[in-house]
């Protein structure tokens, strides 16, 4: 309890809570990936001669009297009070993260596949031999070719890439100079990259296509004129100003779709993103009709108290005769790493309690959805549900859940894919939003797509099916799902 005055000028008590160094420590140990995890264990083995690789043999032959040295720190031991205190930081800070789903069963990271596809940059490199530049339009073009986004658009604005190139490289040239540079780079592979925009971008592909009257007329969508009603899916107007057929604006559209927007994703970029494969945290197996929960260890190491290091510091920690001030300093050295030992081999049963109690109380509440997959029998879920179940406080469930995942007989899924609020049905059953979101899913893909259904006939559609669901929510629902309005989903 803290004094604090109020705008009286009158004292006041208010209730704080800092947390210790320890369990600030805990609670970043807690939301800890597998790798990372396994990284900073066998970092914390090569620190602290305290410790050794090996399962835990307990606090024996003395071990007890040395754990009771707090070190020069002064702080106290850990307990599962630890785990319940209340946040250091608001739980909305937590970022989520993005599902990418697998084949089910253990991941080994030594089967992560390797490339050694180059990089964007590294390919536009190797063209620049082949090309008409100099060797000082060269050097410009290297700077250019580093100044790409991850897209392969060059988006700063020319004036900017020359400040720089006078400032940085020392190098002064007119606009006119470095749009020619730019001009023969945007003839390199692959096409699209150093547009200055999207419709440019897509321009730059077709003019490497053979000019048909398809091409041409796919060139005119993307024009100043046409470009707005060809985004907004207008296509019976785009047909009737065009004077061409269905058949033929439905064949130029198809072209135009068929390009690639991001031509710079399909290198090194798009390599990163594809190697970045999901470790599970936990795995959930169906055997015999029950549901087995284990906490995925991968190559994360047991560690352990070393006895050897314990015994043969033993001199520098017996009390009761004269030490010379060299071994009292060393004598406070290993009581030190003891301490921070003990409570690191403390820290790691806390978090693995904390997981294994979240993941089984998870579990327990989403039964029916382990057993089968269906996403009708995923239960509405909040993070209180589980705190009032494990006696944690909703922080730490929320730092348990958050960049988890877990391996089931269905897929591989974050644990924030389990919680979500329910909606009513009809019968006044209480069912998961996301079943709500997969039937709009499952809606939108029987439309007819040249009469795109609006959200007040889904809403009608739901309705029908027994869910009463407001149209905004249907929207909100919508905009998640990544599904556009009706006129965008409109085809000729």
């Amino acid at each position: 309890m803290a004094p604090e005055k109020d705008t009286g000028g009158r004292q006041k008590l208010k209730q704080t809570q800092k947390l210790t160094a320890h369990q600030v420590q805990l609670m970043n140990m807690v939301m800890m990936p597998v790798t990372d995890l396994s990284q900073r264990i066998k970092r914390e083995i090569e620190e602290n001669p305290a410790l050794e690789e090996g399962k835990d043999y307990g606090e024996e032959d003395g071990a007890e009297e040395l754990y009771g040295a707090s070190g020069d720190d002064g702080a106290g031991d850990l307990s599962e009070k630890d785990m319940v205190l209340g946040a250091y930081s608001d739980p909305d800070e937590i970022p989520d993260t993005t599902l990418k789903q697998y084949g089910r069963g253990r991941i080994n990271p030594g089967d992560i596949p390797f490339s050694e596809e180059p990089s964007l940059q590294d390919y536009l490199l190797s063209q620049l031999g082949l090309t008409t530049l100099d060797e000082g339009e060269q050097e410009t073009a290297k700077f250019l070719i580093g100044s790409l986004d991850d897209d392969g658009y060059l988006r700063r604005p020319l004036t900017g890439l020359l400040d720089d190139l006078a400032i940085y490289r020392g190098v002064y040239l007119t606009e006119e100079e470095l749009s020619k540079i730019l001009g023969v780079l945007k003839t390199l592979d692959p096409p699209g990259v150093f547009a200055r925009g999207l419709r440019e971008c897509l321009l730059l592909q077709l003019d490497r296509r053979p000019g048909t009257e398809t091409t041409f007329l796919a060139k005119r969508l993307l024009s100043d004129r046409y470009f707005e009603a060809f985004t907004m899916r207008h296509y019976a107007k785009l047909a009737q100003s065009l004077k061409v057929s269905d058949e033929e604006l439905r064949a130029a559209v198809s072209v135009v779709t068929g390009l690639n927007p991001s031509p710079g994703r399909d290198y090194g970029n798009k390599l990163v993103e594809t190697l970045q494969v999901v470790i599970p945290d936990f795995e959930v197996h169906e055997v015999d009709g029950e549901l087995q929960v284990t906490l995925y260890r991968g190559d994360i190491p047991e560690v352990r108290l070393n006895r050897d290091f314990r015994d043969n510091m033993s001199e520098y920690l017996e009390a009761g005769k004269k030490r010379t001030p060299e071994q009292k300093e060393t004598g406070r050295f290993v009581k030190s790493k003891i301490y921070q030992a003990k409570n690191f081999v403390q820290m790691l049963k806390l978090r693995e309690n904390a997981l294994m109690s979240t993941m089984m109380t998870i579990v327990d509440l989403q039964r029916e959805y382990f057993l089968t997959g269906e996403l009708q029998n995923l239960k509405p879920m909040i993070l209180k549900d589980i705190a009032d179940r494990t006696g944690f406080d909703i922080s730490t469930i929320s730092r348990v859940t958050s960049s988890k995942y877990v391996a089931t007989d269905f897929g591989t899924f974050p644990l924030k894919h389990f919680f979500t609020d329910g909606t009513l049905t009809r019968d006044g059953e209480e069912v998961s939003t996301h079943h709500v979101r997969e039937l709009i899913t499952e809606i939108v893909d029987g439309e007819d797509k040249q009469k795109p259904l609006s959200d007040e006939t889904i809403k009608s559609e739901l309705k029908r099916r027994g869910f009463d669901v407001a149209r905004r929510t249907i929207a909100k629902y919508r905009d998640q799902l990544g599904i556009p309005v009706a006129r965008m989903r409109k085809e000729v």
